[in-house]
């Protein structure tokens, strides 16, 4: 008895091949403290600029004024420190 070869056919239906892909970002560069206070220069950070403007400004007027006049009697005497003099 003689065994006949069988045909090697392809089957009416290839399987799908599973690929798995990962998709992967390029690497961020890390967030620096400029960067994080331009994030949060919000309501909060216009507050925030808003007083150190006012700040500067008030001590510029306080030094401006108080370079107009005498500090204390010596000074508005010439000088002179003796205090029971009139």
């Amino acid at each position: 008895m003689l065994l006949q070869p069988v045909p090697h056919t392809l089957p009416d239906i290839v399987a799908p091949t599973v690929r798995i892909v990962e998709v992967i970002n390029p690497p961020t560069r890390g967030l620096s403290m400029i960067d994080v206070a331009v994030a949060a220069f919000g309501l909060t950070g216009l507050i925030m600029a808003a007083a150190t403007v006012a700040g500067l400004l008030a001590g510029a007027l306080f030094i401006w004024y108080r370079s107009r006049r005498a500090i204390t009697i010596i000074e508005a005497r010439g000088g002179q420190h003796d205090l029971f003099k009139v």
